[in-house]
């Protein structure tokens, strides 16, 4: 789930920096630039692991700031395929499932990826499995074990797509509410033995 990944980069620390210790102002500027983001191809930034190296502090003409060569070290939310992880069913509708998984949530379960006597009450809302005669309802807030199929990054949205089509109203733009834009989504599971609620195999809260 947890990567440790190395990084190097031209780091500029401000003008007002300066005056701090240049491993805290390094510090400082990595955790601005890196941290709850996704770096591409790489995953969601959880923390600074630690730094390797620090050289430079250059300042060019008409630029206070320094630049400094920085090697480092970052703990990166990346899971691998194949791995089963442990959320909150957050969302639902007949398109699948979303989980939240506490600091990523951008997880989703489509229909195709979950299994067959599944099916989506549109009256409440919510999926539901049909076992043995009854319907096991998948209540939101409630724990849920998935299995990693795919991650996928996701380009910044250019210009035109942020603005969105002025011809077609459901055209929305991309960043907004309507049309929510995620660098890094997770395409999950529930099909195996043992995916799903957590309660229906017995391991609940006690």
């Amino acid at each position: 789930m947890f990567v440790l990944c190395t990084l190097e980069d031209k780091l500029r620390v401000q003008p007002g920096d300066l005056g701090k210790p240049t491993l805290e102002a390094v510090t400082a500027e990595i955790e601005r630039t890196y941290i709850d983001k996704v770096v591409p191809d790489l995953g969601l930034v959880i923390t600074l692991y630690d730094i390797l190296d620090v050289s430079g502090g250059y300042v060019f003409p008409s630029d206070g700031a320094a630049h400094f060569d920085t090697k480092f070290r970052l703990v990166v939310f990346k899971p691998f395929i194949g791995e089963v992880l442990v959320g909150k069913l957050k969302a639902c509708d007949k398109q699948g499932l979303q989980v939240d998984l506490g600091f990523f949530s951008d997880l989703h379960v489509p229909d195709y990826h979950c299994p067959e006597d599944y099916w989506f009450h549109s009256q409440d809302g919510l999926w539901a499995w049909k076992y043995d005669g009854n319907d096991l309802f998948l209540d939101l807030k409630d724990d849920i074990r998935v299995r990693v199929m795919d991650v996928k990054f996701h380009p910044v949205p250019n210009e035109v797509e942020r603005k969105g089509n002025e011809n077609d109203p459901n055209k929305h733009p991309r960043g907004t509410a309507d049309n929510p834009f995620s660098p890094m989504t997770i395409i999950a599971s529930v099909k195996d033995e043992g995916l799903g609620m957590i309660s229906w195999w017995g391991e609940g809260e006690e």
